[in-house]
């Protein structure tokens, strides 16, 4: 592989660990020294050497990420975002109320805490809201005061 395709694969990659990783071979084949391109990147020499290696073993495609090992989720993604669009649906819902919907729709038990960082996930807070006060106006009204 030449200068030429990896500036193509440079240019393409959306990936900007890829990109860097790409940047490091080429300053490589430059003849740069692993010591200038680690002070450039900021990183370790022991980095470019890494990616030196994946690159002689694999070519473009050992600079991409490797799968990373982890247990597979218990219910499936179709299935979770179908949740979510329901817990979305509503005002406003606690990690008990989405336990229960998962324990439910799919007979998987969770935890609170996982419920907890299901919600985070899907970019909920812990906040609840506020109880209105009895006096207080209605949205109608408020809209009305802040016109005049």
């Amino acid at each position: 592989m030449d200068r030429s395709d990896l500036e193509e694969a440079w240019r393409v990659e959306r990936n900007q660990k890829v990109r860097e990783r790409i940047l490091i071979v080429m300053k490589l084949m430059e003849g740069l020294s692993s010591c200038e391109i680690a002070k450039q990147h900021n990183c370790g020499t022991s980095k470019v050497f890494y990616w030196r290696n994946r690159f002689q073993e694999g070519g473009l495609a050992g600079l991409q990420d490797r799968p990373k090992p982890g247990r597979p989720p218990k219910v499936p993604r179709v299935e979770m975002k179908r949740i979510r669009k329901e817990v979305e649906a509503k005002e406003y819902t606690t990690a008990t109320e989405v336990l229960n919907i998962i324990r439910e729709r799919t007979g998987v038990r969770y935890s609170l805490m996982h419920a907890t960082r299901i919600l985070h996930s899907w970019g909920f807070s812990k906040k609840k809201p506020r109880k209105k006060h009895i006096k207080a106006a209605s949205e109608r009204q408020v809209r009305r005061f802040k016109k005049s």
